[in-house]
């Protein structure tokens, strides 16, 4: 017979993985944010790992029963930039959460306020992370070619992209939030030149609100989202070595290989299928443009639920116009998934004098408290 205690932390245990695996999901998937509620109760339990911190709370519904409440509070480096710490909050401290509910019947909501009984608000963070350095020209090398990178002793990387989703361009605004998700599905079309089949995909995606997004499974960033997501990326020129790296906040710190000792780009049946594809580049004047086959189909290259094949083929331009700008532009290419090349684009924002932080994750992460 199993002890009431030992119960107890059983069920804790399965109910904390169970909202961890849930957190993961686009939050247009896990929570209903056309709704409001309010809970209230004493914390019981901090997480602080990124991508998402949360509190926990005991809640006496109006039966008298006690639930524990997951509160999604935001990602711990927004929350330490805007200078919160989890010791903001002590454990048994009561707390009024205002939020958007789970979809169906989690108890877990995603937090628009926090409070404490002094009326002290919690948990807020500016409306913009990301400082912009002053203006000024791109950083050189020594022989006039361009620095993706920061200049020698300073540091920086590349964040806040203007656009959360991959579109054809065409200079038409699609409506859609931050997770890809369209406003009206009838726009669809103007997204991509999608075929019947991926077209079909697509909408499937978007209907079911991105719930198999490969992200939600700490899956790589494969494609061009690798240049959207919130942690931002840099670029490390080894140019001894012909090479670039593309280092990533999110997404595990992956990395990406940009091959530019001149070396052809491979035929696609020799090359081994990646997240990330095989790349080479070439500078075209003050544009680096890369070439790259070779990406499995495990991944969405964009949010949203963009569909692609092995057959994928992208060329993408690299353009820092300035200082605190870079132009980014992918001509897409892929006939099993679309009926002609298309292409997209947006620009990313200089984040001065910091270095990527540490963002793992994680389906299963524990508290960094002890």
């Amino acid at each position: 017979m199993i002890s009431s205690s030992r119960a107890i932390s059983t069920a804790l245990f399965v109910a904390l993985a169970a909202v961890t695996l849930v957190a993961q999901r686009p939050h247009s998937n896990t929570y209903d944010e056309t709704r409001r509620i309010t809970v209230q109760g004493p914390v019981t339990r901090i997480e602080w790992a990124a991508p998402h911190a949360f509190l926990f709370l005991d809640v006496r519904d109006t039966t008298g029963v006690v639930r524990t409440w997951a509160v999604e509070i935001g990602d711990p480096l927004d929350l330490e930039a805007g200078g919160w710490k989890p010791t903001a909050v002590r454990l048994g401290d009561i707390v009024t959460v205002e939020g958007a509910p789970a979809r169906g019947d989690a108890p877990q909501v995603l937090a628009n306020a926090v409070t404490l009984r002094t009326g002290k608000r919690l948990f807020t963070t500016p409306a913009v992370r990301h400082v912009t350095a002053a203006a000024a020209p791109a950083p050189r090398w020594p022989d006039g070619q361009i620095r993706l990178g920061p200049a020698p002793g300073a540091k920086g990387y590349w964040g806040a992209p203007s656009a959360r989703a991959l579109v054809e361009s065409g200079g038409i605004r699609i409506a859609m939030n931050d997770d890809g998700l369209l406003e009206n599905l009838s726009d669809a079309d103007r997204v991509a030149p999608f075929q019947p089949w991926s077209r079909a995909l697509y909408l499937y995606r978007q209907r079911t609100r991105l719930k198999d997004d490969p992200l939600g499974r700490c899956m790589p960033p494969g494609g061009p989202r690798q240049f959207q997501m919130a942690n931002g990326f840099q670029f490390v020129e080894q140019r001894d070595l012909g090479r670039i790296l593309v280092l990533h906040g999110g997404g595990d710190r992956n990395w990406r290989i940009i091959y530019t000792d001149g070396r052809p780009q491979e035929e696609p049946a020799e090359v081994v299928q990646s997240y990330y594809g095989h790349s080479v580049g070439h500078r075209d004047g003050d544009t680096l443009v890369v070439d790259s086959i070779g990406f499995n189909e495990r991944f969405w290259m964009s949010a949203g639920g963009l569909p692609h094949t092995e057959a994928l083929h992208l060329v993408e331009r690299f353009t820092r116009t300035d200082l605190n700008t870079l132009k980014y532009e992918v001509r897409v290419e892929d006939p099993r998934t679309y009926t002609r090349p298309w292409t997209g684009g947006w620009t990313v924002q200089w984040v001065p004098d910091r270095d990527l932080e540490e963002s793992f994750c994680e389906e299963d992460v524990e508290s960094t408290l002890r």
